[in-house]
């Protein structure tokens, strides 16, 4: 079993009360010229300030902070609009060039009144759709291809607001994106689930009637490149759908990885909270678990959904919290970086603490024995309220240790927004 080290440090204090702020790093093209993103925010999904700034040696040196806030949010007419500008590409050696895959969303009456219909009233009252950029030199990208997992519309910033494009390809972009040795790609989208049943040819209201029009299901998009028109030909797997009994909050934030193995596994963020609002199902005392699923058939068809568990068995708990996958430069090894928890687990808390597990590579379960704590709650100084999650992650050029950048959201008792950016630097023997 191999070592791990974790190194923690502060990269930037709270800015003031109630002001949270949060960095992340990317690489830009094939060398060490980094780049630092740094967003300031007082609101849950939704950024206030926005900054970057270049570094052209790792970070040993920096260049001015640049206001970029403009382009990532735009207004149009009575909507607000997160752009999803492409930033950070993964490189594709076998056809050299870096791809990514960004998400953007359109608030209906911007994203104050967006936020309260959808979290007060169940409303489909923003819509996100996702899309596919392709650079040879990581800064200079293609037009953005749309995710198209059904007939609709494409986006025309003139028409933004077209039905038959607000309505169809609705999709949250999953976490990660995989290139694989042969040059494909392989990414998750949380699709419209409303969609997903469609194309299933099943009724929504047999396995999600509580809210289906906000909720979404699980689709695998894999991407072959075209040459001749220089963008991914896209395919796409059998929709994966749960029923609002086990998660009350369907799909969310998917990760996929196929294993040396070759079978593909994807892992899921679910929900056991309760609400009014949205006519919930489940029943209390549900556990809280990470979902897994797995296709043997290069991804066309995955499993129904179970809890996500470790390789002797024994299932896990986990909150409605991000996560994702890292393979190790150093040492090969395949790891998932998330939040597991006691039983107590409920909704999106506790979010402490975050850990660092093996994968192995043949089923896709958990190595409970290289369970590692990454960082956990400080009784004595942090609020019970702390959030250890929506983390980025960066693989060192120099170093190959892994660097996980976290804002400890809560970490302030009484001040919940006042909160420290940190970065813990993770070690491979």
């Amino acid at each position: 079993m191999s070592k791990i080290t974790v190194t923690k440090k502060i990269v930037e204090m709270a800015p003031g009360p109630n002001r949270c702020v949060s960095r992340h790093f990317y690489y830009i093209g094939k060398g060490l010229e980094l780049a630092d993103i740094r967003s300031v925010t007082s609101e849950s999904d939704f950024s206030n300030e926005l900054y970057r700034r270049v570094s052209p040696d790792n970070g040993k040196t920096w260049g001015e902070w640049e206001d970029i806030y403009r382009s990532e949010y735009v207004q149009k007419g009575d909507d607000e609009i997160m752009t999803g500008q492409p930033v950070h590409g993964y490189y594709n050696p076998v056809h050299d060039h870096f791809v990514t895959l960004t998400m953007q969303r359109i608030f209906d009456g911007g994203h104050v009144q967006s936020y309260k219909l959808f979290w007060g009233e169940a409303k489909k009252s923003f819509h996100d759709h996702c899309f596919l950029y392709v650079s040879k030199d990581g800064k200079n990208w293609s037009k953005g291809q749309l995710v198209k997992y059904e007939e609709g519309a494409d986006y025309d910033e003139d028409r933004w607001n077209d039905p038959d494009y607000l309505w169809k390809n609705d999709a949250y972009m999953g976490t990660n994106l995989q290139v694989l040795a042969n040059g494909d790609i392989l990414f998750a989208i949380d699709a419209s689930l409303m969609s997903c049943c469609r194309i299933l040819g099943i009724d929504v209201m047999d396995i999600f009637p509580s809210c289906p029009q906000i909720m979404r299901g699980l689709i695998i998009c894999r991407g072959v490149w075209n040459k001749e028109k220089n963008l991914y030909d896209l395919s796409f797997s059998k929709p994966v759908v749960i029923s609002d009994l086990k998660s009350s909050r369907s799909v969310n934030e998917p990760i996929v990885y196929q294993l040396d193995s070759g079978r593909i596994v994807a892992i899921f963020r679910g929900s056991n909270v309760q609400s009014k609002n949205w006519n919930t199902r489940i029943e209390k005392g549900t556990p809280a678990h990470k979902w897994y699923t797995y296709s043997d058939d290069g991804g066309k068809t995955f499993t129904d959904p179970v809890p996500w568990h470790y390789n002797n068995g024994e299932v896990f708990y986990s909150p409605a919290t991000i996560s994702n996958f890292f393979r190790s430069s150093k040492n090969n090894k395949l790891y998932w970086i998330g939040n597991i928890t006691g039983p107590e687990a409920y909704g999106n808390a506790p979010r402490y603490p975050l850990v660092i597990v093996e994968v192995d590579q043949v089923q896709g379960l958990l190595l409970k024995d290289t369970f590692t704590i990454i960082d956990d709650r400080d009784p004595e100084k942090d609020a019970e309220s702390l959030q250890l999650s929506n983390f980025s992650i960066l693989e060192n050029r120099e170093t190959l240790d892994l660097e996980v950048c976290l804002t400890r959201l809560g970490s302030y008792k009484g001040d919940l927004w006042r909160s420290d950016a940190y970065k813990y630097i993770i070690s491979f023997s």
